[in-house]
């Protein structure tokens, strides 16, 4: 199963998601991220996300995270983009092998959440990161997989969920939004509204500054 939320911040941003079969054995999730605010990161993200969607990538590309990452970096390089780039988290979970290959270009790792150890609820980061998309031609993008036990959730999430102002112009902490998702999750029926509620908590605003993008797989 999978749900998503989107907030948007008070300006335009340039987040996307989404998440289709590919064929009957393949999903492909994805997010992005394009840097800056106003309507040009806005309409690179439209574009990316049109080009995903649309089919214009070959079927045998787009079951390869990092061949997808090296297309898109061959495609939209940011001295062509008004000097904008992207991060990206992609994943391709294979059903009949429960295999979660992925890539991540800059993005925020995601968090695979495993209910099945006999004690507390771990946490795994699926991170294999390389530098944002468009940001250098002879990028290599790397790819990695993730065997998914039968229970357990992936969060994918933007910057903008974890990037979060705290009182006395803090912020918070890569460490302490780990544990602050952990915690949430460790419950096997924890929701997304739930992990928005305890962010916004932290905040004296409790208004997200980024846009904020969360992805949540449920694996049967």
């Amino acid at each position: 199963r999978v749900k998503s939320r989107y907030l948007p911040s008070r300006e335009l941003g340039g987040d996307c998601f989404g998440y289709t079969w590919i064929d009957g054995d393949h999903l492909l999730i994805y997010l992005i991220d394009v840097s800056g605010h106003g309507i040009e990161p806005a309409l690179l993200s439209v574009s990316l996300h049109n080009m995903i969607r649309s089919g214009s990538l070959a079927t045998e590309t787009v079951l390869a995270p990092d061949a997808v990452l090296s297309e898109l970096n061959r495609l939209f390089q940011m001295e062509k983009q008004n000097d904008h780039y992207f991060t990206m988290w992609l994943g391709v979970y294979e059903t009949h092998s429960r295999t979660m290959r992925y890539a991540n270009a800059g993005h925020p790792p995601a968090f695979l959440f495993d209910h099945t150890t006999g004690v507390a609820t771990s946490v795994t980061e699926l991170s294999s990161t390389s530098a944002p998309v468009g940001m250098f031609e002879d990028t290599v993008f790397a790819s990695a997989t993730h065997v998914v036990p039968p229970g357990c959730q992936i969060l994918i999430y933007s910057d903008g969920a974890s990037e979060i102002a705290l009182a006395d112009d803090r912020q918070l902490t890569s460490k302490k939004f780990k544990d602050l998702c952990t915690r949430v999750a460790s419950s096997p029926d924890w929701t997304l509204d739930e992990l928005i509620k305890a962010i916004q908590e932290l905040s004296p605003t409790g208004v997200f500054e980024d846009d904020c993008s969360l992805i949540q797989l449920t694996f049967a």
